[in-house]
């Protein structure tokens, strides 16, 4: 699958709930960590997604929040994966920051040089990758 998001998580679906337009749908990863997306029942019923079937997550590296260390903070993003940064890579205005993920896999997010030199990251931090449940795009196989 050739795909412009950066993230490509691939997993189980565990549960699906279904509300009034919209329905909640988590994805079990492969390393055992969990993500949230919340999709419209039209698309859950067209792409026929329910419990114990394969699923892709997809999420643009952009949409991907850091945060370092332990910030003793609740987000009201559904999605909290904790890693540690395996790579930085900088550019002349953001920096792309890869993250082991603890379970297995890796996610990438971009962020502003800025944002790097202010939390003072480097290889090796801890941090935590936050995005919102209404940023994950799902994919099943045909």
């Amino acid at each position: 699958m050739n795909i412009s998001a950066r993230n490509l998580l691939s997993g189980k679906v565990t549960t699906v709930r279904k509300g009034a337009i919209n329905s909640e749908v988590e994805l079990s990863l492969d390393g055992g960590e969990t993500i949230a997306a919340v999709i419209t029942n039209a698309s859950l019923e067209e792409m026929g997604i329910k419990e114990g079937m394969e699923a892709f997550a997809l999420v643009k590296a952009p949409l991907v929040i850091i945060a370092k260390g332990n910030t003793g903070l609740k987000f009201s993003a559904r999605n909290v994966l904790q890693g540690t940064v395996k790579k930085i890579a900088q550019g002349s205005v953001n920096a792309e920051i890869s993250i082991q993920l603890q379970g297995s896999g890796i996610i990438t997010s971009i962020i502003t040089k800025g944002s790097v030199a202010a939390m003072a990251l480097q290889e090796g931090d801890q941090v935590s990758a936050i995005f919102k449940a209404s940023s994950v795009i799902l994919a099943v196989k045909a």
